[in-house]
């Protein structure tokens, strides 16, 4: 195995093991749409759906495993709901974020994280469709508290990315290659 697979990797799993630490601090309010916006800007196309999908995975296990979300159907629901939105959110900025690469990475970074976040939002609507005490999911102090840990959680992370790139853990972004 490569060096730079080597590498890949540890940046995979430190982004997943992040996952679990962002789980213990934000619980329910999880960056689920920061991590999709780094990952529609990071990695390579189908890379990024697997690290979303690592992080909800993560996200999830822990949660029930060790904060003790409730082992009922409709908590599972909701994870199932939050995943979908997350993967959904990132399809989403990964298509606005080639769209706006002849903009430059400003434009990118603009515009990668609002539309991660109004899709993953919209998958959680649609959870309060189908299931049921979903209805203070969309209270504006919850919108606005779940929206404030998703800006924090960007800028932690694209922090945190430019010092493993320095360090050499990560290679330029995928999208300044394609």
């Amino acid at each position: 195995m490569s060096e730079a697979i080597v590498k890949r990797m540890m940046w995979f799993v430190f982004l997943v093991a992040a996952s679990i630490v962002a789980t213990t601090v934000f619980a329910c309010a999880f960056p689920f749409a920061a991590v999709a916006a780094l990952a529609a800007l990071d990695t390579e196309y189908e890379d990024g759906a697997w690290l979303v999908g690592a992080s909800w995975l993560a996200n999830q296990a822990y949660g029930f495993g060790v904060l003790g979300y409730p082992l009922e159907l409709q908590a599972f629901g909701w994870g199932l709901f939050m995943g979908a939105g997350a993967i959904a959110g990132y399809y989403a900025a990964r298509a606005i974020v080639l769209a706006l690469k002849p903009y430059g990475m400003i434009a990118m970074l603009a515009a990668a994280l609002p539309v991660a976040f109004l899709v993953y939002q919209a998958g959680i609507y649609a959870g309060t469709l189908v299931l049921t005490h979903g209805e203070g999911a969309f209270r504006y102090d919850v919108v606005r508290y779940v929206a404030t840990v998703e800006v924090i959680g960007f800028a932690v992370l694209l922090v945190v990315h430019r010092i493993a790139f320095a360090a050499g853990f990560v290679t330029p972004n995928a999208i300044e290659r394609a």
